[in-house]
């Protein structure tokens, strides 16, 4: 019904799926409420489905759950390409001779196929929580597909582990949502602490780069005989030892600040030199020249600054 909602009408798939979700859950908790009203009818067991019972499993049980798990990994390992190439490009995937349609199908039918192997876990309601936290914190630690899979197993089975042998440990606490809490406390350990896109990890690269650019505009400003009035540009050069306590540049800081004169002047030369590729646009001021330029280069340019340097000694 949802990709019918998609092919046939103007709704994008989130609004699909958010229409869907939200109507079939209100009808279930109407069914539910009525099932319960009335005097025949079995209800018991229901709160089971959407709640989960962990503790009531059978050994059967597990095999069956643990048998269906893996047949589920291993359609998603055969289909990951064709997958991937619908996920982010699905009319490159048309073009390619990817049948778009079946592909789709084959991922609705996988996010079924794990929601009823979820249901007898933690319940249809927490089982959603666990089809997206895991992917989503995975993706703060990688950029490619196949280590955000590996990565968000990983976090799925840790968050399953953790959250049975704390409720094992404490009997008067529900599974299911014992186990969508440690799957949220590893997102926002991964919201955190993450090393590519974590908030810390941010922080820290904005206060380096921060610090960079405040220690080469200090450098500068000695080159040029300009005052500082930037505290936390003074207090960086004191630490380097690049001025004295009485704001004083010393011989290192005078060295520091003419090579870094010379490297301006040096790709004022370059941005005429390269007007038209892309190295003059990765400069930022604070890279090393060596690392965006070859030895000969960096002597060509030194040429045609002597040069002018020169030129301009005859003129005077």
């Amino acid at each position: 019904f949802m990709l019918w909602l998609t092919r046939r009408t103007r709704l994008y798939e989130d609004a699909a799926i958010g229409a869907v979700l939200s109507v079939f859950f209100g009808f279930g908790v109407v069914l539910l409420t009525v099932i319960q009203t009335v005097s025949i009818g079995r209800p018991a067991g229901l709160s089971d489905f959407l709640l989960g019972m962990t503790a009531g499993m059978l050994y059967r049980d597990a095999v069956l759950i643990a048998t269906a798990g893996l047949l589920a990994i291993a359609a998603v390992w055969a289909l990951r390409r064709p997958m991937t190439l619908v996920a982010f490009d699905s009319g490159f995937a048309s073009a390619s001779g990817i049948r778009v349609r079946y592909v789709d199908l084959a991922i609705t039918g996988l996010v079924l196929a794990v929601t009823i192997i979820g249901l007898k876990i933690v319940g249809l309601i927490l089982i959603v929580a666990l089809l997206i936290i895991p992917p989503v914190a995975a993706r703060f630690w990688s950029d490619r597909v196949d280590h955000v899979l590996l990565i968000s197993s990983a976090i799925g089975g840790a968050a399953g582990y953790l959250g049975a042998a704390l409720s094992a440990v404490a009997p008067a606490l529900p599974t299911g949502p014992i186990i969508v809490l440690v799957a949220f406390a590893l997102f926002v350990i991964s919201l955190l602490f993450s090393p590519v896109r974590g908030v810390f990890s941010v922080w820290l690269r904005h206060r380096r780069q921060q610090r960079r650019i405040h220690l080469r505009q200090g450098l500068l400003a000695i080159a040029q005989d300009v005052p500082i009035y930037e505290h936390f540009t003074i207090a960086l050069l004191l630490r380097a030892g690049f001025v004295r306590g009485d704001g004083v540049p010393t011989e290192e800081g005078r060295r520091q600040a003419d090579q870094a004169c010379r490297d301006e002047d040096r790709w004022a030369v370059a941005r005429r030199m390269h007007a038209h590729e892309s190295v003059v646009s990765r400069f930022d001021g604070l890279r090393p020249l060596e690392s965006l330029l070859t030895v000969d280069e960096i002597a060509e340019i030194d040429r045609q600054l002597t040069e002018r340097t020169e030129c301009k000694e005859v003129a005077s």
